[in-house]
């Protein structure tokens, strides 16, 4: 009798977190490309038009060098979190691959295994949270404030633009 209804347990959670795995999956596709489209269009642009729009001013050569390597810099920081995104899909994808074919094999009376679902979860967490990302996310927005913050520094040290 405790087999049958360590069965049925077995049964039932395969039954609630198989959806849940396919579900995950498609939300980590939809979020995957939703970030990188986002990335790619916004980070790159504002640090590209900016990079541009400083170019015909006129202020100091140390300043305008600054800036452009800071704008360059959350261009290339943009492009690393997209990258990265993307490799962090890949690892979403091959753990909910696993996870199903784990709930699979366990809905049909396959024993569980604690440690390799909490090594699954785990991987499913560092790929759905990934701290890469975030940083590089936050590199590319620093890069372009101090971007201009070397624009604003080399037009008012350089005298051109006072108050008057």
């Amino acid at each position: 009798m405790d087999e049958d209804n360590q069965s049925a347990s077995h049964r039932l959670a395969a039954e609630t977190f198989v959806p849940m795995m396919v579900e995950a999956f498609h939300d980590g596709l939809r979020e995957a490309g939703s970030l990188s489209r986002w990335l790619l269009a916004t980070l790159v642009a504002i640090n590209g038009a900016a990079g541009i729009s400083m170019l015909p001013l006129k202020f100091a050569i140390g300043a305008k060098l600054v800036a452009a390597g800071a704008y360059l810099l959350g261009i290339l920081a943009a492009l690393a979190a997209a990258i990265w995104s993307l490799y962090a899909f890949k690892r979403v994808s091959t753990s909910a691959g696993t996870m199903l074919g784990y709930w699979l094999s366990v809905i049909d009376d396959g024993a569980r295994v604690q440690a390799l679902e909490a090594t699954m979860k785990r991987h499913m967490d560092q790929a759905i949270g990934a701290r890469a990302t975030h940083l590089l996310v936050f590199l590319s927005v620093a890069a372009f404030f101090a971007g201009c913050a070397a624009v604003g520094w080399g037009m008012f040290a350089g005298g051109e633009y006072q108050a008057g």
